[in-house]
């Protein structure tokens, strides 16, 4: 995928979920330390806490239920699942992530999406072209100060190995950040607040 995909799908997006969000103040989901916070503390009750936050932010109903699953082994780009039973999706996350506070805060993100994006009846056919899109939306929507924390994470302690989350490249992401934000008119020190370091320097490294 390129620039010039992501600008159509941003058009698409604008067209479908044009009345989504348009106070600028109310745009992002702010991943403060309290936050992370709960994400890091490896207990069910305070990930589904922050995933009740995102859906009050997205005006989601009901809210998913979301839990860690022992057994589940995915790829390391996926790292969570939708499981279907109308009306009522729910999220699983393998175990691995537990307290890996960033790389969470990124796969709820991305699932998270998934949900508001079923809710407003979009999807496409191909999938992978799907999830790419989904990836995409959640910049649109407001977690991408999520997607962007998250979107590198170290493999373990004894390895220099990075995993990169997510569909599009940390290129494509930074880049659709800086367009949503110039369309929602959002300041640059609000567009910076509550980013990692790393992040922030993707940022000033990148521009459209």
């Amino acid at each position: 995928m390129n620039k010039e995909w992501c600008n159509e799908k941003l058009e698409m997006l604008s067209l479908r979920l044009s009345g989504f969000k348009p106070n600028p103040a109310e745009f992002f989901f702010e991943p403060t330390e309290a936050v992370y916070k709960k994400l890091e503390s490896g207990d069910e009750d305070d990930l589904q806490y922050v995933v009740a936050e995102m859906a009050r932010h997205l005006h989601i109903s009901p809210i998913p239920p979301v839990k860690y699953d022992w057994g589940l082994k995915m790829e390391p780009e996926v790292a969570g699942q939708i499981k279907a039973a109308s009306p009522i999706r729910s999220i699983r996350i393998p175990l691995f992530y537990a307290g890996r506070k960033y790389a969470l805060g990124c796969i709820l993100a991305h699932e998270m999406t998934h949900v508001f994006l079923f809710s407003r009846g979009i999807w496409l056919d191909n999938t992978d072209e799907n999830e790419m899109v989904t990836d995409l939306a959640g910049v649109f929507v407001g977690l991408s100060k999520l997607l962007l924390n998250g979107l590198t994470f170290m493999a373990n302690e004894d390895s220099s190995e990075r995993i990169v989350l997510g569909y599009l490249s940390p290129e494509l992401i930074v880049y659709c950040y800086e367009r949503v934000n110039a369309l929602r008119k959002v300041l640059s020190p609000v567009a910076s607040e509550n980013l990692v370091p790393e992040a922030q320097s993707k940022l000033r490294s990148h521009s459209i």
